[in-house]
Parts: structure tokens; C-alpha cells; sequence
């Protein structure tokens, strides 16, 4: 019972009001732009058929690309606009319909068409991005100071371990460039550890 009063006493914000902004990358600007296109011409299709009028649409992309829409030509919307009071034909052709019709299904296909190959690139850039990603981890994986150490000689593992020291040696040289931690140069004892998980630890270090 508390809790339901609890839930009729509580407020909410409402409706919000989302901001109108610039999307400022270019690449989601387009998709943003490809999509709003869409929703317009299907709302433009849509007055078409309900209320038999005709209209015309011309919006151009950032690249001053030009895209239209009419019905049923450009061409006639643009006499109607400079002749208002141009009466109709008294004939019309018999066939129109059926094209118009088969215009309207045409361009509802090519809209679905092109919403699911947006949605199948957008799949695909994140599968790439997956697919670089474990190839980065395959290569970690594959070098050679991740093999184990077992079944190797003592010939082998005298000069993994030689390999170990140059790589260490070379990781503080490069430290001590950068200025990142603390001076490698200095005396220091370095001694083999033991066999850790199959593997072998590189060497502790003692100042």
C-alpha cells in the first residue's frame, strides 16, 4: 500500500524537449541525413495516396547533391506553381494510375532496400572492429616469449633467457628516454625464476 502511494506521489519531468544541433561529425551527418530523407519522401508518398494531391520536394546534401520528389512530375508541379489557374485536362490517360502505382510500390522498395543494407553496414563495421581486435590478441599470443619453456635444452633456454635480458635491457633504455620510471642504469643483481603455470618468469630485479 506504501508503495503504491509512494509510486502516485512521485513526479516525472514529462515530455522533454530534445535540442536541435549540428551533428558535427561528418560521417553520422550523412547517415542522419540519409535517414531524415527517407522519412520525408515516405511522408510525401504517404499525402500522395491518402489525399490524391501533388506535390513536389527538393532538398540538397551538404555536397549540394539535389534529391526530388513529385507527383506527378516535377515538371507539372512547376506549371502548376507558375499557372494556379490552369484547369485539367478534361481526358487523362487510362494507364496513369497503374504507373503510379507501380512508381509508389518501386520506391517503397528501394527504401527498404536501402534501410537494411544501412543496417547490414553498420553490422559490418562492428565485426571488423571485433575482427581487429582479436587478431591484435593472437598476435601477443604468438610470440615467442609466451611459448613454454618446457621440452626446450639447456642450450634453448640459455638463449631465451639471453633474449630476455636484451629485451629488458632494451625496455629500460626506451624507458629512460621517455622518462618514464625510474633510471635503468644503475647496478643491479638478476636471477631466473622459477617455472610459473608453464611458463617461465623473466628475471626479478633487486637495486
Amino acid at each position: 500500500m506504501s508503495s503504491t502511494k509512494q509510486a502516485k506521489g512521485r513526479k516525472t519531468k514529462g515530455k522533454q524537449k530534445i535540442e536541435m544541433k549540428k551533428v558535427e561529425n561528418y560521417g553520422d551527418r550523412m547517415i542522419t541525413f540519409s535517414k531524415r530523407k527517407t522519412g520525408i519522401f515516405k511522408k510525401m508518398n504517404e499525402l500522395v495516396a491518402m489525399c490524391d494531391v501533388e506535390v513536389a520536394f527538393l532538398i540538397f546534401s551538404q555536397p549540394k547533391k539535389p534529391y526530388t520528389f513529385a507527383h506527378p512530375s516535377m515538371k507539372e508541379v512547376a506549371d502548376r506553381l507558375k499557372n494556379p489557374s490552369r484547369q485539367e485536362p478534361l481526358k487523362r490517360d487510362d494507364t496513369r494510375p497503374l504507373v503510379e502505382a507501380y512508381k509508389k510500390r518501386r520506391l517503397h522498395d528501394l527504401v527498404k532496400k536501402m534501410e537494411a543494407l544501412e543496417e547490414e553496414l553498420a553490422m559490418d563495421l562492428e565485426k571488423l572492429k571485433l575482427l581487429k581486435e582479436s587478431r591484435n590478441e593472437k598476435k601477443l599470443d604468438k610470440m615467442w616469449w609466451n611459448f613454454p619453456s618446457e621440452g626446450l635444452s639447456a642450450k634453448e633456454l640459455q638463449q631465451r633467457y639471453q633474449a630476455m635480458l636484451e629485451l629488458r635491457d632494451n625496455l629500460c633504455d626506451n624507458m629512460a628516454h621517455l622518462r618514464l620510471g625510474k633510471d635503468c642504469g644503475g647496478s643491479s643483481s638478476v636471477r631466473v625464476g622459477r617455472r610459473v603455470s608453464g611458463g617461465v618468469r623473466l628475471f626479478d630485479r633487486e637495486a
